[in-house]
């Protein structure tokens, strides 16, 4: 058997490879550096620009994001780095005006590469040997404006990334600050002035320097006391549930809180509110019985049940449902009770679980079971959305008389319209389970 014939790799010299990256991304940098001149008011106002004046625009061009930790935060590398993919995609999408009057505007993206680095050169350059430097000026009108939007939006888009990753513990992530770091120049370097030196001169000192812009968005994480609460002699933890507020940039915990009224609870201090705190029982049962991926999901539907719905009903003296929604689409039920001063979230049940009431009318509608439930995956919304029970009249007939026709609504949603689907895993095939459904049926008076 002859021997395959060995293909002898290529040697790269390394310092050829990075001038010829260099050479590609000049490329790049000169064509967005063209567009922005063309968006300002022509694109002949490139050729204004001088080539030592150029240079500087490109070495104090922005470098890629990074994120990082607050000092007394621990936040792994993988959700660091999954944070600043997200910023990204979204600074190319979100856009700053360019000059007043004009419809044209510039992604968050360009501006942090060409934009930022182009107002620099402006600012600074000596109008003796910039001829036509004028013609910029509307241009740089609206530096600190558009500087105040860039960073504002930055840290709201911070604080976006924060949001969709943060997990449902005892902490919030959030957008400690934003800043722009220029290494060369923190280091005492000074770069020569225009007309004491030459133009290769001032290539070879912009060339070993770094002057580009470094952003950095540092992360903190703001703790939450776990609470222990005393049951039938045995002891819970708990975590409080609610949302960060700034003041003045400082972020400040507000707790979501119930009404004694609400609840239909007599107390001397009905002016109180009951703050509302949940069981690590409870965010497992979530996870397990809806199943997003997104921990923000989760967070979403606890703001619009307690401090938007508001639907509670008592189920003994200090026992209660609190209806979950999402998309104003009921989805099942908080069990939680009334205990030391606080609505503690016991655990979470499906509408179509035991327990609820729907969940019961719709066991006594088609005598099925609770592992008939199970083994039929409808305990789930996950499994409802991947069904084809929607397709079959009949059940759904049945969902709707029990009450639960939101939840398939929720799945049709899910299903067809885009800004839904992330919700759950759409990778998985149908689970045709509607005629076997029908043949575990045994439907009831009702």
């Amino acid at each position: 058997m002859a021997k395959k014939k060995q293909v002898r790799k290529k040697h790269v010299n390394p310092i050829e490879q990075r001038r010829l990256q260099e050479i590609q991304y000049r490329k790049f940098f000169d064509d967005k550096l063209r567009e922005l001149c063309r968006q300002i008011g022509d694109v002949s106002l490139f050729s204004l620009i001088p080539p030592t004046e150029r240079l500087i625009t490109y070495r104090f061009r922005g470098a890629s994001l990074k994120v990082v930790a607050a000092p007394d935060a621990k936040i792994p590398i993988k959700l660091r780095d999954a944070l600043a993919k997200l910023i990204k995609s979204q600074q190319l999408v979100m856009t700053l005006e360019v000059v007043k009057g004009s419809n044209e505007r510039m992604t968050f993206a360009d501006y942090a590469i060409v934009g930022t680095a182009l107002e620099y050169q402006l600012r600074d350059s000596d109008g003796e040997n910039y001829p036509g430097k004028e013609r910029f000026n509307k241009f740089l009108e609206l530096k600190d404006e558009r500087g105040r939007l860039y960073e504002d939006g930055l840290l709201k888009i911070g604080s976006t990334a924060c949001w969709f990753f943060d997990e449902l513990d005892n902490k919030f992530l959030y957008t400690y600050k934003y800043d722009v770091h220029v290494p060369a120049l923190e280091s005492g370097v000074k770069p020569p002035k225009i007309g004491e030196t030459s133009f290769r001169q001032a290539l070879h000192f912009f060339e070993t320097q770094d002057f580009r812009l470094h952003p950095v968005i540092t992360i903190g994480t703001y703790p939450l006391e776990w609470r222990k609460i005393t049951m039938n002699g045995e002891t819970h933890t708990a975590t409080p549930v609610g949302f960060l507020h700034y003041i003045n940039d400082e972020p400040h915990f507000v707790p979501f809180a119930i009404s004694p009224e609400d609840l239909k609870i007599r107390t001397h201090f009905t002016k109180l509110k009951l703050p509302v705190y949940i069981q690590q029982h409870a965010v497992e049962r979530m996870k397990e019985r809806i199943g997003c991926p997104f921990s923000c999901f989760y967070r979403t539907i606890l703001a619009e049940s307690i401090m938007g719905k508001k639907e509670f009903i008592p189920l003994s003296k200090n026992r209660l449902l609190i209806g979950c929604f999402t998309n104003d689409l009921k989805l099942g039920y908080f069990v939680a009770e009334n205990v030391e001063g606080i609505v503690l979230i016991r655990t979470f049940l499906l509408l179509t679980n035991s327990g609820t009431p729907e969940g019961d009318k719709l066991a006594r509608l088609t005598g099925l079971e609770i592992e008939d439930r199970k083994y039929l995956a409808i305990d789930t919304l996950q499994g409802l959305a991947n069904s084809d029970i929607e397709r079959n009249e009949p059940i759904c007939k049945l969902f709707r008389a029990a009450g639960c026709g939101s939840i398939l609504e929720l799945c049709k949603k899910i299903n067809n319209e885009p800004h839904m689907m992330w919700l759950l895993d759409q990778s998985q095939p149908k689970n045709l389970i509607a005629d076997l459904m029908t043949e575990y049926m045994k439907p009831g008076d009702e």
